[in-house]
């Protein structure tokens, strides 16, 4: 069971307001294994460019994220109730009526990342098939957009689909993607004569605010962590099934980013997949599986959003009526995702801006004001101030990081 699966019916079942919590009980190991699932993302692609614009003291960031995100997903568990989610916590905070502004803040947070996963898509689509330009008239259409628009005709009927069992299985190509990458990127280095053999910088100051975000971004899976701690057969392994999942995911990581940065050096690129050249087979298969992991993505983060939405629809769920507008709402969301990808088709500034806007305060300062709220008469005046430090960090760098994160987005519209 993988954690967009987790994600989407645990959100769901809570935006349905359903009683019970029909996930099937795991172990240990199947808890880890959909934690670090959880964790790994897009992100994964962008580590060995954030690796080399901030140097090798910038993984610094990363390891400080690293440990905060996993403290705040300990203590997101602390606040849950059984069958809870991210936003039952949030109403357990600060009352019912923060569950509207919370439901939202996590729906807009599904849509960046879909942003993100259109834009990497579109990128590596245009570098498998560079000349699938289209010319009308005078107007020249290039060739991300173009397979833009193909790429969303073959995704469209997938959000179509309103069973979540079936959805699943969409998300299990995920970890095997990520698996097929890394080994092929190892090959491609070590036996086609690429090699390891360029130096990344100690440390670049100027851009460690840039990259605050990407290392953000990769630690970002609080949305989905409560599914995991619900469905866990023991509770109370939840604090070390974090910890393991975190120290996997920071390995990970770091690997990749060791891998990529020494492989180009002050040439990677913000996906790395784009390095490759293309001419080898490896390329060929890298660029595929970049392609083809978004696939998995779109019905499984638009799922929760729709399933909301329709749950106020005035029609029963099995009239034409409400079949008819949930085709339309779920094609018009997908619309909504790959124009804002064509508007703004930079993908190492989203990522950035996601992980200072969303991730940030979803991941960072959330939880510790969840915590501080719901605990505050009860803990200790060190564990109070250890979030209180949280909130402040996470605040000031989040603002920060969104605020050059737009600053980026205007620089790269202009020029």
């Amino acid at each position: 069971m993988e954690h967009q699966a987790l994600e989407v019916e645990g959100q769901s079942l809570d935006q349905n307001d359903q009683s019970q919590n029909k996930l099937q009980r795991s172990s240990f190991l199947h808890a880890t294994f959909n934690s670090v699932s959880a964790i790994l993302g897009i992100s994964f692609l962008t580590t060995p460019y954030a690796l080399e614009q901030g140097g090798w003291l910038g993984l610094s960031i990363l390891f400080a994220f690293s440990v905060i995100c996993c403290y705040t997903a300990y203590v997101l568990g602390r606040c849950l109730t059984p069958n809870g989610s991210y936003n039952t916590i949030a109403e357990t905070a600060f009352g019912s009526r923060a569950r509207l502004p919370f439901t939202l803040l996590v729906q807009f947070e599904m849509i960046a990342v879909l942003v993100g996963y259109t834009i990497s898509m579109g990128d590596n689509l245009a570098r498998l098939f560079p000349h699938a330009t289209l010319r009308i008239s005078a107007l020249e259409i290039g060739p991300s957009k173009v397979l833009l628009f193909i790429a969303f005709l073959v995704v469209l009927p997938t959000v179509w689909l309103r069973n979540l069992a079936w959805i699943s299985y969409l998300s299990l190509f995920g970890i095997v993607t990520y698996m097929i990458i890394t080994v092929t990127m190892i090959y491609a280095g070590a036996g086609l004569g690429i090699g390891f053999h360029h130096s990344v910088p100690h440390l670049r100051p100027e851009n460690l605010l840039n990259i605050a975000g990407i290392y953000a971004y990769c630690f970002a899976a609080h949305c989905a962590l409560p599914s995991v701690y619900t469905s866990l057969k023991n509770p109370s392994n939840y604090a070390k099934v974090l910890v393991l999942s975190f120290m996997i995911a920071t390995m990970i990581y770091i690997g990749f980013a060791f891998l990529g940065g020494t492989m180009f050096g002050d040439y990677t690129l913000p996906q790395v997949s784009l390095n490759i050249p293309t001419h080898l087979v490896a390329a060929k298969l890298v660029l595929w599986m970049v392609v083809l992991l978004p696939f998995s993505k779109y019905s499984l983060c638009l799922a929760p959003i729709a399933l909301d939405i329709e749950s106020k629809f005035p029609w029963p769920n099995t009239s034409r009526s409400f079949v008819a507008s949930s085709l339309l709402l779920r094609t018009g969301l997908l619309i909504f995702v790959f124009l804002l990808a064509m508007v703004f088709p930079y993908f190492e500034t989203m990522v950035a801006f996601i992980g200072s806007a969303s991730g940030m305060l979803v991941a960072v300062t959330l939880p510790s004001l969840f915590y501080l709220r719901i605990y505050r008469n009860v803990m200790p005046k060190w564990e109070a101030g250890v979030n209180y430090a949280i909130l402040a960090v996470g605040t000031a760098v989040g603002m920060a990081g969104t605020i050059a994160s737009i600053i980026n987005f205007v620089h790269r519209i202009r020029s």
